[in-house]
């Protein structure tokens, strides 16, 4: 497959991830902003409302649903824009966040579904960085 055809799928598949993260962020952020429930089966394990009712829903001050909505917005943008090397960097620094988020689930003692699919956007898009620069 020729480079440029694989540059053009890395592209689509950006946007669609960071799509799906952007959704389920702004779903997060909408639902916590109103202080609505959110639609998630409830267990010891799994509680997203335990989660995201933690003291650990807002890093800085700020709701992690809007970070994550600044995030995928940041990500889309330099898609747009062309610069892998920004959104390798960007993408590093989401991992660092989703590290963070992952101790405090573990903190908490349970994990909320919708955080857990917005990590693994975030892997995903570091790993689409890392095999586009390694390219």
């Amino acid at each position: 497959m020729a480079t440029r055809e694989i540059g053009r799928r890395l592209a689509y598949a950006r946007i669609l991830i960071a799509l799906i993260g952007l959704v389920t962020s702004a779903y997060l952020a909408y639902t916590g902003t109103f202080n609505l429930p959110v639609a998630c089966p409830e267990g010891q394990f799994i509680n997203c409302a335990g989660v995201l009712g933690s003291v650990y829903a807002k890093t800085f001050g700020i709701p992690n649903g809007y970070l994550g909505v600044a995030f995928f917005l940041a990500v889309l943008a330099l898609v747009y824009l062309k610069r892998p090397e920004y959104l390798a960097l960007l993408n590093a620094a989401g991992m660092g966040f989703v590290a963070y988020f992952l101790y405090a689930e573990y903190l908490i003692g349970s994990i909320c579904l919708y955080c857990t699919l917005v990590h693994l956007c975030t892997l995903a898009l570091l790993v689409i960085s890392v095999y586009e620069l390694r390219g």
